[in-house]
């Protein structure tokens, strides 16, 4: 018997490949698809980087150039002020994507004005009256907003809400003084979370929709 040859080999290999177990060839197309296809890998946005990079070093530049007169001594400590101010930006983690929703800015903003004059008229009741209606309390409330701008605004309007006042946060947690325990704190911040979600065009809450 002749020795099998590398070629006749490969061959074969190829031919078992493409053989089904009850003996019959695959079909032409399904042995196209079993080929995987090549692509070529995909480049990061190291170029966008540098780009970003470079106009910020020409823009430092310029200004120190400016403030400087354009002076040969001043590049001692220009150079790196420029390189390091250029370098500072991309050392900072990057921000949330959220984006500002015209209608939900212009209904929060008839809301807001609307809360501000019933927390002074609440503030002024409360003043005039024997005993006050007063039943100070704190309430813990977790913080769902993403951490960043709505958080804050959301923070920040509990503030100027009839009877509520930001104390402290701990963690994902305010702590919100009420003047009157039998209000309904829930709602009331309930429904200012869904506007500022309205607001920065943020999914609602599933807890708040139901």
């Amino acid at each position: 018997m002749s020795a099998t040859t590398p070629l006749r080999l490969n061959a074969s290999a190829r031919v078992q490949s493409l053989t089904r177990p009850d003996g019959h060839g695959l079909p032409q197309t399904d042995a196209a698809q079993t080929v995987p296809a090549i692509r070529t890998p995909e480049r990061p946005n190291r170029l966008r980087v540098v780009r970003r990079w470079l106009l910020s070093v020409l823009v430092l530049s310029a200004i120190w150039g400016v403030l400087t007169g354009w002076r040969a001594d001043s590049l001692i400590f220009g150079i790196p002020a420029v390189l390091l101010g250029a370098a500072i930006p991309f050392l900072f983690p990057k921000p949330p994507h959220w984006r500002l929703s015209l209608r939900g800015a212009l209904v929060f903003a008839l809301w807001f004005a609307v809360q501000s004059v019933r927390g002074a008229v609440d503030v002024a009741l409360r003043a005039f009256a024997p005993d006050m209606g007063l039943r100070p309390c704190f309430r813990a409330c977790p913080l769902t907003l993403p951490p960043g701008a709505p958080r804050v605004m959301f923070v920040n309007t509990i503030t100027l809400l009839p009877g509520t006042l930001s104390a402290e946060i701990m963690g994902d947690t305010l702590i919100v003084h009420m003047l009157d325990a039998r209000a309904d704190l829930d709602l009331a911040l309930a429904d200012l979370e869904a506007r500022i979600r309205a607001f920065f065009a943020l999914p609602q809450n599933p807890e708040h929709s139901t």
